[in-house]
């Protein structure tokens, strides 16, 4: 069986409950590979000690890593190529805007810069648009919960993310498990992003 991501919420979650350990520390433990990106596990603190031995054996901080990361020349996007555990590529973009251009009923719309990210559900996709790159790939595979938002992990590190949009690689709603539960991560500590600020795009 392949390592999981300690991003996969319902597999940490059920291993931490079969072994007896409270799972409120898996907020500590995401909190803690957010702000150290190399970190190992065996590093994150004040853990029950029966919590180091099963984070080894099933987990890993991060099951993916960031391949590739390309600026816009007027550097409002930042593409991420994204490598996982398997060997194929998902694409991850980071979108800059400023919410005070434009008016709203004729006055200055408050606000102030933002960062959107476009995260992907899926490698490949089933539903064949003839419009869409990622639909002549065919099907590949589903990401896991804990591979899309790892897709946020790595963004995190070079941008604040207000709001996550699924409208890159693949079919969200083909994938709804993997979604759910990667959007009931993202509005939990530590991310803390609100619902309101994430769009499903589906076909």
């Amino acid at each position: 069986m392949a390592i999981r991501s300690v991003f996969d919420s319902s597999a940490i979650r059920t291993e931490f409950e079969k072994a007896g350990i409270n799972t409120n520390f898996i907020h500590l433990i995401w909190k803690y590979v957010i702000q150290n990106p190399n970190c190992e596990l065996d590093e994150v603190p004040s853990l029950p000690a029966a919590a180091y031995p099963l984070l080894r054996s099933k987990f890993k901080p991060s099951t993916s890593t960031l391949h590739s990361v390309i600026e816009s020349s007027d550097e409002v996007t930042t593409k991420l190529l994204i490598k996982l555990q398997n060997g194929a590529f998902v694409e991850a973009v980071i979108m800059r805007y400023d919410s005070r251009l434009g008016k709203y009923n004729g006055k200055p719309r408050p606000g102030g810069l933002r960062s959107t990210l476009c995260i992907s559900s899926q490698v490949g996709c089933k539903m064949g648009c003839k419009f869409c790159a990622t639909g002549s790939m065919g099907f590949k595979n589903n990401l896991s919960s804990g591979e899309i938002v790892e897709q946020l992990v790595h963004a995190s590190r070079l941008s604040q993310i207000r709001n996550v949009v699924f409208m890159g690689m693949g079919e969200p709603l083909n994938n709804y498990a993997a979604l759910v539960e990667a959007i009931r991560v993202m509005t939990a500590s530590p991310f803390w992003l609100s619902p309101k600020k994430i769009t499903v795009s589906t076909v």
